[in-house]
This record gives C-alpha cells, structure tokens and sequence, in this order.
C-alpha cells in the first residue's frame, strides 16, 4: 500500500467456519481485500482461507464506531458467504444426478454485495449486451466514479451519488446506452429504498424491483441473488439460461416456462441449481448441452468510447 499521514491498519479481526459442503477458498483469493468505502476514512476487509476456516480482518484509516465496525464485518461476511449454508439444497440436490454431481465438486453457497445499490448497478449494466460489454462498462463505471482508500490502491464500488455525479454523456461513453443509464440513475435516486429491501422478504424484494422503470423479471432476480442471497431467484428472461438448464436437465432445449419446470423440483434453491449448471456449461462445457453461440461483438461496442 502506498503511505499515508494515517495509515490503514486492522480494527478488528474474526475467523469464521462454513457450514454445508466444500467452501473454495477462490471466492476471496481472487479478491483479497475488498474496498467497502472509500475516500478519507476509508474501510476494507480482507479475506484468508486457511485450515478451512475463513479468516476476515476489518482494515481502516481512524478509529471505526461500533456501529460502523459492526457494518464493516456484516459487509466482509456477506462478500465471503461465511453465513449462507446450503445443506438442504445438498439434499434436494440428490433428485438429479448432474446436479448432485455439481453441487459435490463445487461450492453452491451464495455471497451478498454490502449494498442492494451495488448489485443493482451491475445487474442493470448487464441488460441487453453481453457479458464482455457489461464487464467492461463496469470496470469503467467503477474507476471514474467509485472512490479509492485514501493511501491505498483499493477502490470501493460506486454510491448512488457518485453514479448520480456522472453526466449522462460521459455514461454514454463508458458504454451504458441511454435506455440502461436511465434505469441507473432512477435506482441511484431510490438508494435509500433499495437499502431498505434487505429487511423484507427477498421475494417481495423481486416484485418492488420491478416497480423502477426499466426493471423486469431478469434483473430483479440478479439483483436478489446478489445482494439479498435469495437462492430461489430463477434467471427468467436470459439470453442463455433457459435452453441450457432445460437441455441439461432435461435432454431438451427450452424456454422460461421449461426452465421453471426443470427447477421446480430445487425450490426454494433454484438459484443454486441453476448457478451450477449455468457455471459448469460457461466454463468447463457440459456433456448433456450443445455448445453455445458466442454472440459477435461490434468494434463500436467493444470501444464505445471513440464512437
């Protein structure tokens, strides 16, 4: 880390075991230490799996209140899934053999961004392009308008006001259209009531998303899965989704309705299953899938910001 006048340090530590299943230690390796505010009196957390324990440190510039250490670990806790068990998903799961076969090699359990807003921005970043456009504009989003740890090199996600400061123009440039920057900044003015969804029922959540202009069914149930861990949030509505979960289920492509179908029997998992199996056909290929079409991407669309 660079220097600084007050350095971060470590206000508080905890190591937490995970219960149901394997727990891969790749979920925090791959990220450290996470950023969960920046600027001045910035907080981070950084994660350690060791002896399959996960060991969490609170890092901060100053002196943290009890209520903001209490913050800063519930935050670290959610990112690294300490808290989520799926034993019974582990026991649904032995109704299908690829599934049960998934849920043994891999770790099912389902982490929680620190806001509802941030999961929010990234969900509505993803609508109507692909993975690679989207990973994109969020990695520009994230540098022009989340704020680095004072000192540090980390950077925290966006706030609603951070992505509010952002002129349309330049949201444009980063590669987020008009139609997605509109629902961006709609969500970034309901901050406060996207917060307040993670005292209600994760499936009332799903319906209230879909109140925002621009918030259908798809991006409702990510932004569920992601920030509330609802794991029987069902990715209706995705380009991918449903032919490869039916097919892989059911030896047959299909659509939404055969989706719901094929994952009725993992209720209320079905974000699990389906994450495993959309997982294991995107990165290591399924037998029982055809492979699918990469979609092309336009050298505007990849550059948005030279056109």
């Amino acid at each position: 880390m660079k220097g600084a006048t007050a350095p971060i340090r470590t206000v508080a530590a905890a190591t937490f075991r995970p219960r149901g299943g394997r727990y891969e230690s790749v979920r925090v390796r791959r990220v450290p230490v996470r950023a969960l505010r920046g600027g001045e009196r910035g907080v981070a957390a950084s994660f350690r799996v060791r002896a399959g324990a996960v060991e969490i440190a609170i890092l901060a510039r100053g002196e943290l209140s009890p209520d903001e250490l209490a913050w800063a670990m519930e935050a670290a806790r959610g990112l690294a899934a300490v808290d989520d068990d799926p034993t019974e998903f582990l026991a649904l799961a032995r109704r299908s053999p690829l599934v049960a076969k998934l849920a043994a090699a891999s770790d099912c359990r389902l982490d929680r961004t620190p806001t509802v807003f941030e999961s929010f921005t990234c969900a509505v970043i993803e609508q109507l392009v692909t993975t690679f456009e989207a990973h994109a504009s969020i990695r520009r989003l994230h540098r022009d308008a989340g704020a680095l740890i004072e000192g540090t090199d980390h950077r925290a996600p966006p706030t609603a006001s951070a992505v509010l400061a952002v002129p349309p123009w330049r949201l444009r440039e980063i590669g987020i259209g008009v139609r997605r920057a509109r629902t961006l900044r709609e969500g970034a003015r309901r901050a406060a009531a996207l917060e307040r969804l993670k005292a209600g029922d994760p499936a009332e959540a799903v319906e209230k998303l879909q109140s925002l202009p621009g918030v259908g069914p798809w991006t409702a149930n990510l932004v569920a899965q992601n920030a509330l861990a609802y794991a029987d949030a069902v990715p209706v509505g995705d380009f991918h989704a449903p032919r490869v979960i039916t097919q892989a289920l059911t030896g047959e492509p299909g659509d939404d309705a055969a989706m719901l179908e094929a994952l009725a029997p993992f209720r209320p998992h079905r974000a699990r299953a389906a994450r495993l199996v959309m997982r294991a056909a995107m990165v290591s290929g399924l037998s029982e899938v055809a492979p699918r079409r990469v979609p092309k991407v336009d050298p505007h669309r990849r550059e948005p910001w030279k056109y």
